[in-house]
């Protein structure tokens, strides 16, 4: 027995209206065909090679505990790290405050687990210059040049930023700002003489104040960097990830200190990134 033409156009509209739903929300569509291979994507915070050799290690462990291979991949561009665990193009990723913020307005990731560094779930941002500079303090920065990291980067530009309209400087009284993407240029190119100060990570910027670079003001502490999972995933994946990283074994402890000497993870939530929120918000709508 066919089906009648009101039972015909209904199930058309409804077909038509799930199509809607998933073009405007794709997540929703990758989330019902899982790959057979996951992918954990890294933000380009440091070289490659470097973010590879530290990173590694971690994914490797989330496969084994997960039960699932994967991949590691270091995204292009923060916006693209953004857009990968967003959209479900990654199923797992290690973001900074402001990505995990951008990434979690474009759809709802979950936090599986914050960052600690040493026992603490926080981490600063610093503004140096060189050691034999003049700049003493933020506002002798007035007509001076600024290098800054990726727009997106918590520490390397949104911190120090907020760190300059703290001390009452507007970024048109500098002399010029420019983001010359990595943490490491950023302290680099302030030690070569190439810009007059930076901003970027603490404990990024330790290893070149032995070699001639000073520190001239601290943010306040930030939310921790965190890993978290696109939208969709299977809440089992999700809790067996969350175990590994609060309870590891040897392996999991030996690829913590892959990342760094004192690394671990510690739960925490969304609300802990209000205050990103409102730094976001009290920035100027444009950057230089």
């Amino acid at each position: 027995m066919s089906a009648s033409p009101s039972t015909r156009v209904g199930a058309d509209h409804r077909r038509r209206g799930c199509l809607a739903w998933l073009a405007c929300w794709p997540w929703l569509a990758r989330a019902q065909t899982l790959p057979r291979v996951f992918t954990f994507v890294v933000h380009p915070f440091d070289t490659p090679s470097r973010v590879f050799e530290r990173f590694r290690p971690l994914t490797l462990y989330l496969a084994g505990a997960i039960e699932r291979p994967m991949l590691l991949r270091i995204a292009a561009t923060y916006e693209e790290q953004v857009a990968m665990i967003a959209e479900g193009a990654a199923q797992f990723a290690y973001l900074g405050p402001t990505p995990y913020v951008a990434a979690r307005q474009r759809a709802p990731i979950e936090i599986i687990a914050g960052e600690t560094d040493n026992g603490r779930a926080f981490y600063q941002s610093v503004i140096v210059v060189r050691a034999d500079s003049d700049i003493r303090g933020l506002r002798d920065l007035r007509g001076r040049t600024l290098a800054l990291g990726a727009e997106l980067s918590m520490g390397s530009s949104v911190a120090p930023k907020v760190m300059l309209a703290q001390a009452g400087l507007r970024l048109d009284e500098l002399g010029g700002v420019t983001h010359v993407e990595r943490h490491e240029r950023v302290a680099l190119s302030v030690l070569h003489g190439d810009f007059d100060a930076g901003g970027l990570r603490l404990e990024i910027a330790r290893p070149y104040l032995a070699r001639g670079l000073r520190v001239i003001a601290t943010s306040q502490p930030l939310p921790p960097h965190v890993i978290a999972a696109a939208p969709g995933l299977p809440p089992a994946l999700v809790r067996k990830a969350r175990l590994a990283l609060l309870h590891p074994d040897e392996t999991g402890l030996a690829a913590f200190r892959a990342l760094g000497e004192n690394i671990g993870f510690v739960a925490i939530d969304d609300g802990q990134f209000h205050a990103v929120r409102a730094m976001l918000r009290a920035l100027p709508a444009r950057s230089p």
